[in-house]
């Protein structure tokens, strides 16, 4: 029984985190960092093995990247893959943030089951949807990135 109760929890730990690979160079190439994190918001420091980074591979997830350690200053969502990064973070990401609830790659939230109303593409009604969105969604960093 103890040794079923370990495997679920393991299996589980598994199914709810994020694994990613950060690359030097834009669409996949160059030297790259592996991270593998949790879906639980906190935030993890890259501690310089983001400086260099200008791609990101990974499965399906949400991923907040951030330009400052501890997850501060400006910040792109990202979900699944992306052969580059924006500008602003183009060898400069220091933190990130995994979360099963932000964006899609079309800049749609995913708070869409849980909003009264609609909600538009990103940056075209998004901080209407925010603020009808249930308080696990309400957060503008769950929605769009700031």
């Amino acid at each position: 029984m103890q040794f079923t109760l370990l495997a679920v929890t393991f299996l589980t730990s598994l199914v709810s985190a994020r694994d990613f690979t950060l690359y030097n160079d834009a669409n996949y190439k160059g030297a790259g960092n592996r991270e593998t994190r949790g879906d639980d918001g906190a935030c993890w420091n890259l501690n310089g093995k983001g400086d260099q980074a200008s791609s990101v591979w990974g499965l399906n997830g949400c991923t907040t990247f951030y330009r400052e350690r501890d997850c501060t200053g400006s910040s792109w969502n990202n979900w699944g893959s992306a052969t580059t990064v924006p500008d602003f973070l183009n060898d400069h990401i220091w933190s990130y943030k995994n979360s099963d609830a932000c964006c899609d790659h079309n800049g749609r939230s995913l708070c869409l089951a849980a909003c009264i109303t609609g909600c538009a593409p990103l940056g075209n009604g998004a901080p209407a949807c925010i603020a009808n969105c249930r308080p696990f969604c309400r957060e503008g960093n769950h929605c769009i990135s700031g």
